[in-house]
């Protein structure tokens, strides 16, 4: 088994934990390469609009990039692949599906942080249940290069999803502001962060001189959707009743 009972309580009761070096060299390298063609469509999307910022991503900074499972078959292997079901059943339980896939890349030398936040408080206060965010390293991960802080349960103000309020000039969404510089998590590329979505964390600027890269895939245990029932996002199925159902 990849995750062991002393990962599921550390999640029950911090709200994370970590599996070092667990993504295979070859799958790796591909998402590295599906990391590259991601960043050029929307570099190229920007240049042609003559926009400096896109949503999270800022032009020569920091890139958020969303990616489609069915355009790319690595992708799509990766996701719904022994990995992720080893990873996401024993944590989710019976039922999960695919919520958001997406690369995050902080430029060399020039790459922005990104604040403190859960993920569930991008659903914006519409209720849903806490989902399972998965943050790959694809690069050696440091505090010099903008690597992963979180901030456990145990030192949170809040298990619950807070209000977050936006950052006027990242774009981002703040959900702490206290002086808790939380826990910072070094981890070697080809690891795998495993957040609760109602988990503070942050990553901080990009100060050496090469991209820091990595990839978020997000699984809920049910399909989220707003107060009027449409689908937030997407909700592959992935597993139902321990099974995989994806094809």
């Amino acid at each position: 088994m990849r995750v062991t009972q002393a990962d599921i309580k550390q999640f029950h009761d911090e709200g994370y934990f970590v599996l070092e070096r667990v993504i295979p060299e070859r799958e790796l390298t591909e998402l590295q390469i599906e990391c590259k063609k991601s960043l050029d469509l929307q570099v190229e999307s920007m240049e042609r609009a003559g926009a400096e910022t896109l949503g999270l991503s800022h032009k020569g900074k920091r890139y958020s990039l969303p990616c489609r499972h069915e355009e790319s078959p690595c992708l799509e292997s990766f996701l719904f692949g022994d990995l992720m079901m080893e990873i996401v059943g024993p944590v989710l339980g019976p039922d999960a599906y695919l919520f958001l896939e997406l690369f995050v890349i902080k430029w060399p030398r020039s790459g922005l942080p990104f604040a403190w936040h859960q993920d569930s408080g991008y659903i914006l206060g519409h209720p849903h249940k806490p989902y399972l965010s998965l943050w790959c390293a694809l690069d050696e991960m440091t505090e010099e290069n903008g690597g992963l802080y979180v901030l456990p349960y145990s030192r949170a103000e809040s298990r619950g999803v807070v209000e977050h309020k936006r950052d006027k000039t990242l774009n981002d969404l703040v959900g702490y502001r206290g002086s808790d510089p939380g826990v910072a998590i070094p981890v070697p590329s080809g690891s795998i962060i495993a957040l609760a979505s109602t988990t503070f964390h942050c990553s901080g600027a990009n100060i050496t001189d090469k991209p820091r890269r990595a990839f978020l895939a997000s699984y809920s245990p049910e399909p989220i959707t707003n107060r009027n029932g449409t689908l937030w996002n997407q909700a592959v199925p992935f597993l139902q009743a321990g099974r995989r159902v994806y094809r």
